[in-house]
């Protein structure tokens, strides 16, 4: 073996951070790789990565997470290298390199594109198909007489993992995944309105709205959720205020003062999903509209890779689940409710609300996708994964 390397695996929706070494540069001249940096008698692995990030690409990294060993020949000069891969997350600073590096071109590359460039075999092969696929949820089936699990605490631990993983957009709200973007469609103009949204997460959602000139408040039952959204909501430059409460109490928001409610994809975790749409029409004025996305419960009957099979039966509400992080050794157990879309308008009129439109939108194939990963792409193709309502106070 030439030597050894550490490699950095920096990815951000989809795409993965790929580096043109300059043609001067030795080992793997004019090549296509990740960043790369050798690792020196002496050093460790991660500390090489780490030094590597601060002096030739301007930016500290948050600490390497090993993927996986790769042996790789420099068809240069036939040199055979050891490749240490790492997972990364920037900490901090603005991603690029120096001009003193042995770089000359960067850039974000899905797994097709990669077949573009000038790269290693061996390591274009482990990024298109071997590299970490996040796991779709595991679904556990619910025992009788067994204590509930505590969505609040699962949250707490997945929080960050679950961000640093998906990394949400704030340039348009994610009403599921694939969805075609219908904001416009769903929400209309939201300037100077007051805004409420509930299961905010992270405060994308929150955010999006803020850009496009609302009033927002949005509430969401996990603290480190309410936590993270704080910091990117400072990142982001935006007012917005992010409250930690239950979506079935919404008690820091005063009667008939929303112009709007919005919740994606946060419905699904609330037990009481009569008490949670109470709140909401209490808090919105007569006129005012609420859009709620959940999960298909159709989607959720069905398991498996095709040919497909039904292993939950569509009346079946209630599931515990478990969220794997494997990548940040983090797991939250679940308890969640898919509720049949007949049950979801009875709920809606029962509360007083006026049900003005239900959508189940297909998938939008192109480009990348948050969720790529966590969803089975051609049983997407097939039925609904999402399922979107549109309610109005009269």
């Amino acid at each position: 073996m030439a030597g050894v390397f550490s490699m950095a695996l920096i990815e951000r929706r989809g795409r993965v951070l790929v580096v043109q070494r300059k043609v001067e540069a030795t080992p793997f001249p004019n090549a296509w790789l990740l960043p790369t940096t050798i690792v020196s008698e002496g050093d460790s692995a991660e500390e090489a990565l780490e030094a590597h990030g601060q002096r030739d690409l301007n930016v500290q990294f948050a600490p390497p997470q090993f993927a996986e060993t790769l042996s790789i020949v420099d068809e240069a000069d036939g040199g055979r290298y050891v490749a240490n891969v790492f997972r990364v997350s920037v900490f901090e600073g603005e991603l690029r390199f120096r001009a003193a590096s042995d770089y000359q071109d960067a850039r974000w590359l899905t797994s097709d594109e990669l077949s573009s460039v000038a790269m290693p075999d061996t390591l274009r092969e482990w990024l298109q198909e071997g590299r970490f696929a996040p796991e779709a949820p595991k679904i556990a089936a619910v025992v009788a007489g067994a204590s509930a699990p505590d969505n609040r605490a699962a949250w707490n631990t997945i929080s960050r993992a679950y961000q640093d993983r998906y990394e949400i957009p704030t340039d348009h709200i994610e009403w599921g995944p694939r969805c075609p973007d219908l904001d416009d469609e769903l929400l209309g103009d939201v300037s100077g309105k007051r805004v409420v949204v509930i299961g905010c997460g992270g405060g994308q959602d929150c955010i999006v709205l803020a850009k496009h000139g609302a009033q927002v408040v949005g509430i969401d039952l996990s603290d480190k959720q309410i936590e993270y959204g704080r910091r990117l909501v400072d990142r982001e430059g935006v007012v917005v205020t992010l409250l930690q409460g239950s979506a079935e109490h919404l008690k820091e928001v005063e009667d008939a003062t929303q112009d709007l409610a919005i919740s994606a994809h946060a419905f699904n975790y609330v037990e009481r999903a009569d008490r949670a749409l109470a709140e909401v029409f209490r808090v919105l004025k007569p006129g005012s509209p609420f859009a709620l996305s959940v999960g298909h419960p159709f989607n959720a009957t069905l398991a498996g890779g095709a040919p497909y099979e039904v292993k939950k039966s569509y009346w079946d509400v209630q599931q515990d689940w478990q969220w794997e992080f494997a990548e940040k050794n983090a797991t939250g157990r679940f308890r969640s409710w898919d509720r049949t879309v007949s049950e979801w308008f009875a709920l809606l009129t029962n509360t007083g609300f006026r049900v003005d439109g239900l959508l189940e939108p297909r998938t939008v194939d192109e480009g990348d996708s948050t969720w790529d990963g966590s969803y089975d792409r051609e049983k997407m193709r097939l039925i609904p994964t999402t399922l979107i309502l549109k309610a109005t106070k009269p």
